[in-house]
């Protein structure tokens, strides 16, 4: 039994790298080259289709070794092919370490990733109530209910062929991604005020209660320009379908 759970090992080493891992005894080269074509090509279709901006970076080349890396490093905890870009997640930002990728990399993956999972992310159907700027500023608000607040050092939601940046910006990259009432996912940026008042809201206080906080040292005229600011923010992720209803308990 030892002996052939060893042959096993040696045979799915070679299938993750067939460069360095030699074939067993007694395995025919060209028939296992099918199996390894197969492992391979699995894994791109997944990939590819999760991480387009990534694999147009990168090109054929650098995208194949970064996918052959994947495969042999990589220990996949779940056997489900819908969970293969959640691995790949996993290797990017916990395991691999190659001082030549590109610095966004892990961010901009990250960013592509969650579109898939906000797409599939199980929830009752979205129905959007009528609201008045009455509701949005003095009621709870209830968001859409696949949502999610996004932060990222680079700007990903720009980057792609010809756009590479090689720094940072100095103000980092907030994003509300959430699936509408069409379930279709969407991105809207933000700046730092906007972030911060959407992340206060989620603490079941109104808008009105939140911006008086937040503008507890200002002046009655900047604290009404404050006011109208958010008024006019939640109005318009309303209309964009981020703000479904509100909680009338």
């Amino acid at each position: 039994m030892m002996a052939f759970q060893d042959l096993q090992r040696q045979f799915l080493a070679h299938l993750r790298n067939p460069e360095l891992q030699s074939l067993p005894t007694g395995f025919d080269q060209r028939g296992v080259g099918v199996y390894v074509d197969l492992l391979y090509n699995k894994f791109n279709e997944s990939l590819t289709t999760c991480f387009p901006v990534t694999y147009a970076i990168l090109g054929e080349t650098a995208w194949q070794r970064l996918l052959r890396d994947f495969i042999a490093e990589h220990r996949c905890l779940s056997p489900y092919y819908r969970q293969i870009p959640d691995e790949f997640m996993l290797y990017l930002q916990n395991e691999r370490q190659v001082i030549d990728d590109l610095p966004f990399l892990p961010e901009l993956a990250h960013f592509e990733w969650i579109e898939l999972v906000l797409s599939i992310a199980e929830a009752e159907p979205v129905v959007s109530e009528t609201l008045t700027d009455t509701h949005i500023l003095d009621t709870v608000l209830v968001f859409a209910p696949v949502m999610k607040l996004l932060y990222y050092v680079w700007p990903v939601q720009q980057i792609n062929q010809a756009y590479q940046p090689d720094e940072p910006p100095l103000v980092a990259t907030q994003i509300l991604g959430f699936r509408d009432a069409a379930d279709q996912v969407q991105f809207i940026s933000l700046n730092p005020a906007t972030a911060s008042l959407l992340m206060h809201l989620q603490n079941g206080h109104t808008a009105t209660q939140v911006l008086q906080e937040l503008g507890k040292d200002l002046n009655p005229s900047e604290l009404s320009n404050l006011m109208l600011f958010g008024k006019d923010i939640l109005a318009d992720l309303y209309r964009q379908g981020a703000i479904i209803d509100i909680n009338a308990n």
